[in-house]
């Protein structure tokens, strides 16, 4: 993941804790918790690993309205290393949610 400003690791941190604690999810973050996307890669793939191992269906719901690429996700769940899923999911949806970002700021801007 590249370099990108503090603003947009702290909205991507604040959207994907609103779309977690939606579903219930204990996902207490601040803009304070992390300054970097490797922080926040390291502090999500921990809460992934959990509802992988606890509640897969709350984890492919909360997914899916995360709006993770479908095929992406086929391709890692069919994958046979399983060690790798949690960390590779949470690549997946900071990768959204920059998209989602750059894609809201073009709008706002008039260049789409």
């Amino acid at each position: 993941m590249s370099d990108i400003q503090k603003a947009e690791v702290h909205e991507v941190s604040e959207n994907i804790s609103s779309v977690f604690n939606r579903f219930g999810l204990d996902l207490p973050l601040s803009p304070n918790d992390v300054e970097n996307l490797s922080q926040l890669k390291i502090y999500l793939t921990e809460k992934l690993k959990d509802l992988l191992d606890n509640n897969f269906n709350l984890l492919v719901n909360t997914l899916y309205h995360i709006d993770v690429n479908e095929e992406k996700l086929n391709e890692l769940f069919g994958s046979k290393n399983r060690v790798s899923i949690p960390s590779a999911l949470a690549e997946l949806i900071i990768e959204r949610q920059l998209q989602k970002i750059h894609f809201r700021k073009k709008y706002k801007e008039g260049n789409l």
